[in-house]
């Protein structure tokens, strides 16, 4: 018996360092087709801030750390990296390219925006890859109703894309947390937000459940956007390869993608730390959610309020739901979808039914929270509803929008939800002064033959910005403001 119990064993052991041997090879076979590594994806700055600093640093000295990683950043610009740049469009060309000349604010770095007589605080936190823009057009919704704001830029971001090769989730959550203590010791008798976009939504989400197992007062309302609580299973493996690629003939196997870095806010390349990262962040999520849950505290979760596409290449809506929702205990928590357009020609080109999820939500029948789906008012109008599915909580509502689908947009995506459609650096219906349309990364309409660019068909195909975005500034006006009068509501279900 024992032997055979030793003969399984070592089968067992045979058959995973076998299987692993083979992803890890596969996966570097892969890497080494990569294009050449340029000096923005190797070149490591020595001024970034880590988790080792959190107790030290407040949120002045977060700022003058990262002035000094900037001036690094341009001593290397300078020496290394201008002279390396083929691309004319470079983010890292003099002066910066086109997109980013149009703002007057290095929207790389972390701000602040006073208010003069501020009714609350708000703390912003960009997403994996992206920078502080990602969440410039919510901090201006805050700031115009007098919001005084904090916006982040995490650790391995808005410099290098080689920043995310060696960074750790929690130097991520260390400097949320310098800057959520200099909001609780400076700003403590004003309401408390805060907002965050995908791995940002995640820290939030971290950050509460912190405060909440150390008996502490967690941000009043959380506002999360496309939240990523659902990743691809597979990125908990991403760095099995790491211990090979500290040969310099291997180094392309820490790489995802390695592609021309065009865009000013948002990394084009990507590590698979990073994916690695944003993994075990969520798999620590997890684990803190089922103590939060044996431990009976669910009810002190604050209002949540969430909006994500029903359908996203990124994260997953159902995660999100069966993970995070499960526990919501506020019936003024709220979970908005974006529906794909019901009436779009390319909805029969979709390889799945958005469909099931929906009716699957729909069955549901221990929700606690508003569950808000933003659909077609019908199949045959590109005209929109904000349809509320029934709950323990909340009865079946539907109210008509005054927004409709742009007729050649089939769905939003996981990059589109925080940005407006003029937005000057992704809209898809961005003009000048003199009303002309204006050249974006959201606008872009590329014609050729496949395989010839050296960036995906599908980067420029994604959708970029929001064409509801303006129900989005609604619902958090209404949050920070008193709410104007609601439009008529009908009570009659209808059929999708």
């Amino acid at each position: 018996m024992v032997a055979a119990l030793k003969r399984l064993f070592t089968y067992a052991l045979i058959f995973v360092v076998g299987g692993l041997t083979v992803f890890v090879l596969g996966d570097l076979a892969v890497s080494l087709r990569l294009p050449d590594l340029q000096p923005w994806h190797t070149i490591k700055l020595e001024n970034e801030f880590d988790a080792g600093m959190e107790t030290l640093y407040d949120w002045e000295r977060y700022r003058q750390q990262e002035q000094k990683l900037f001036d690094e950043l341009d001593t290397h610009l300078q020496a290394t990296i201008r002279p390396a740049i083929q691309l004319n469009q470079s983010r890292y060309a003099e002066g910066g390219n086109r997109f980013a000349r149009r703002l007057a604010v290095d929207w790389n770095r972390s701000y602040r925006l006073d208010a003069p007589d501020p009714k609350g605080v708000a703390l912003l936190v960009h997403g994996l890859s992206d920078s502080p823009y990602s969440l410039r057009s919510i901090a201006q919704i805050f700031n115009r109703h007098g919001i005084i704001v904090y916006g982040l830029r995490l650790p391995g971001h808005g410099t290098l894309p080689s920043g995310l090769d060696d960074v750790n989730w929690q130097d991520w959550l260390a400097a949320v947390r310098v800057v959520d203590r200099h909001i609780r010791q400076h700003h403590d008798e004003l309401p408390y937000y805060f907002a965050g976009y995908s791995a940002g939504a995640a820290l939030g989400v971290k950050l509460t459940l912190d405060a909440i197992a150390r008996e502490q007062d967690p941000p009043q309302q959380l506002f999360l956007f496309s939240p990523a609580l659902g990743v691809n299973p597979l990125a908990m493996f991403a760095n099995l390869q790491r211990g090979i690629s500290h040969f310099k003939p291997l180094r392309k196997a820490r790489w995802l993608d390695v592609l021309p870095e065009y865009d000013p806010y948002k990394y084009n390349s990507f590590t698979k730390n990073a994916g690695r990262q944003i993994s075990a962040l969520v798999g620590q999520i997890y684990s803190d959610i089922d103590r939060l849950k044996k431990a009976g505290k669910a009810e002190q979760l604050p209002r949540i309020i969430s909006f994500q596409s029903l359908v996203d290449a990124t994260v997953s809506a159902v995660d999100l739901v069966d993970r995070l929702y499960a526990v919501v205990r506020n019936k003024n928590s709220e979970l908005v979808l974006f529906d794909v357009n019901q009436m779009s020609y390319y909805k029969k080109l979709i390889y799945y039914d958005p469909d099931r999820i929906v009716q699957a939500l729909e069955k549901q029948t221990d929700s606690n929270y508003r569950l808000t789906l933003i659909t077609n008012q019908s199949d045959l109008t590109l005209q929109v509803a904000e349809i509320t599915l029934p709950s323990p909580s909340w009865p079946y509502r539907e109210r008509p929008l005054a927004l409709a689908w742009p007729g050649d947009i089939f769905s939003l995506s996981h990059t589109s939800v925080t940005f407006p459609p003029d937005d000057p650096v992704y809209g898809f219906s961005t003009r000048d002064s003199s009303g002309n349309e204006t050249l974006t990364l959201g606008n872009l309409s590329i014609r050729g033959e496949r395989g010839v660019l050296t960036v995906p068909a599908g980067n420029l195909l994604r959708l970029r910005s929001n064409p509801f975005f303006e129900y989005i500034e609604q619902r958090v006006t209404e949050i920070v403001s008193p709410p104007a009068a609601g439009l008529a509501i009908s009570a009659k279900p209808r059929q999708r």
